[in-house]
């Protein structure tokens, strides 16, 4: 198995989060360190079976299932399907521990809301779905996430039925929290995350946040929200705001 290292162009969406069109030719340079060759199972309808495996493997006597037949990608021609699909060496990656985060465009600075941010520089799992190769006509491709399915992890976006749903079952999450006997200060606090619950579909809408976005932009309960370590002890670190990719599974409501 051969290893090549070679940089090419990423492709970006014209606005991440929000428009995945193509259509400004938007790119970022980035490294593909890994074998020159990977080897598909492509089943029924063209879609990957079994995931990629490299020439040592097939070499080893790996048999190919028999619902399936190999296809040879050409890593150098296809360097984003090689760079998702395929082994890569780690220490070549990016390192992206210091990640610069970004508000998304759609969420303004709120008073008691969590701002919604991802981290940059993008990466091809970013903007292309890892799990969607399929061979079309003998071609290789991949589907590129919309805006929407990076978000939710489904094609249609959230309403505020959705939104009013998830607050309704935060509410009641935290009616326990209440005590009669507990600390003025602390029955205060609750009952403020409390308020600011409730409020929340008014003031996302009042603030042109789309109901998707406004999913991302829930208070912090008090006992996982740093204002309120003294009250928490087991508290252990900060949450910081949502980064990166936004789950790619339903998020069930």
């Amino acid at each position: 198995m051969a290893m090549i290292s070679f940089e090419f162009d990423l492709p970006l969406p014209n606005e991440f989060l929000v428009d995945h069109s193509f259509s400004q030719g938007k790119s970022r340079p980035f490294t593909y360190d890994g074998p020159d060759k990977l080897y598909m199972y492509i089943g029924e309808h063209g879609l990957e079976m079994h995931g990629a495996v490299t020439a040592e493997d097939l070499a080893d006597g790996r048999p190919c299932p028999v619902d399936s037949t190999i296809y040879e990608l050409d890593c150098i021609k296809y360097p984003i399907i090689a760079q998702l699909r395929g082994p890569i060496i780690p220490h070549t990656q990016p390192d992206l521990s210091n990640a610069e985060e970004v508000p998304h465009p759609h969420s303004p600075i709120i008073p008691g809301y969590p701002q919604y941010k991802y981290s940059i520089p993008l990466m091809p799992d970013d903007v292309f779905n890892r799990y969607a190769f399929r061979l079309v006509d003998g071609e290789p491709t991949l589907h590129a996430w919309t805006a929407t399915e990076k978000l939710i992890g489904r094609a249609d976006p959230l309403t505020w039925d959705d939104v009013r749903k998830h607050r309704d079952r935060m509410l009641t999450n935290s009616d326990s929290q209440l005590a009669i006997d507990m600390p003025q200060e602390l029955k205060d606090i609750w009952m403020d995350y409390r308020q600011r619950l409730r409020d929340l579909p008014k003031v996302m809408q009042e603030n042109n946040v789309p109901p998707t976005i406004a999913y991302y932009m829930f208070p912090y309960t008090p006992d996982t929200d740093p204002a309120y370590e003294k009250w928490f002890p087991k508290y252990n670190a900060p949450i910081s705001s949502l980064m990166g990719a936004a789950p790619t599974t339903p998020i069930g409501i």
